[in-house]
């Protein structure tokens, strides 16, 4: 995380704020000020990136960049819960702010109401600690994992269509290889939610999981997702967790991946 700007002590109000995640082990004041000290950027405030955010905002992270193009439509107010009618026709970034402020006003926001692309990208995602990426297209997670993987940065994706969903976690050692490694795979680009329909709780389900593995992360707790993708169904509640590989012929990661990582 960056040195710059650091803070080295909570105010007596932030200790009243959090005191019940201070009180966690593995949490404490330390766990707090890490919080507080530490800088995200989530891509997509849709479904996921307005539950990650929310919690994340709710938990104290200091400072955390909001990215997207899209407005609210009707049709996304079914999952997409930090949104109302009067919310329809205005963008999902902008919006989103203006709930989190309202929800906590000592962190630090940055709105940009546009979407991510190759003349952009390194704009909004450098001085970040962590990208968590909610967007809800192949083509835009292509090219965040690529950004990540490229510049080391510590990538925390998630996606959910139907009844399903998935997460895992790309650190820049790359000893597991990359996002493109596990799903650069026919027909994944043509799966969406518009073509196959989400199921509104899943979304809350994925995205509270999401916003839990990058506390973990921010706290400097090790994560299983590091190493493994999950899977989570919720037509038959499971949960399963499978070891990633890194795939040596893999055009982003392969010639840049850490040697003796295996």
């Amino acid at each position: 995380m960056s040195d710059f700007f650091k803070t080295t002590q909570l105010r007596v109000s932030e200790f009243e704020r959090y005191s019940r995640q201070i009180m966690l082990d593995g949490w404490g004041e330390e766990g707090q000020l890490r919080l507080k000290n530490a800088r995200v950027v989530i891509i997509g405030c849709g479904g996921l990136g307005n539950i990650v955010a929310t919690y994340l905002v709710g938990a104290g992270v200091g400072t955390i960049s909001l990215i997207d193009g899209d407005d609210v439509e009707l049709s996304n107010l079914p999952r997409q819960i930090a949104f109302d009618r009067d919310s329809c026709g205005l963008n999902k970034a902008d919006e989103l702010t203006q709930r989190l402020f309202s929800q906590n006003d000592d962190v630090d926001i940055h709105v940009n109401p546009l979407f991510v692309d190759a003349d952009n990208i390194d704009e909004l995602l450098e001085h970040h600690d962590l990208v968590i990426d909610c967007s809800d297209n192949f083509e835009t997670r292509r090219l965040i994992n690529h950004w990540c993987v490229t510049n080391k940065l510590a990538l925390l994706s998630a996606s959910v269509i139907g009844w399903q969903g998935q997460a895992l976690l790309v650190l820049p050692n790359l000893a597991y290889g990359c996002y493109q490694c596990l799903f650069d795979v026919i027909g994944t680009q043509k799966k969406s939610c518009q073509s196959m329909g989400v199921n509104p709780a899943m979304v809350g389900i994925i995205g509270s999981y999401q916003a839990n593995e990058a506390l973990r992360f921010l706290l400097k707790s090790s994560s299983k997702l590091s190493s493994h993708v999950s899977l989570i169904d919720g037509a038959n509640l499971s949960i399963n967790q499978f070891l990633r590989a890194a795939n040596p012929q893999c055009d982003v990661c392969a010639r840049i991946r850490e040697p003796n990582d295996d």
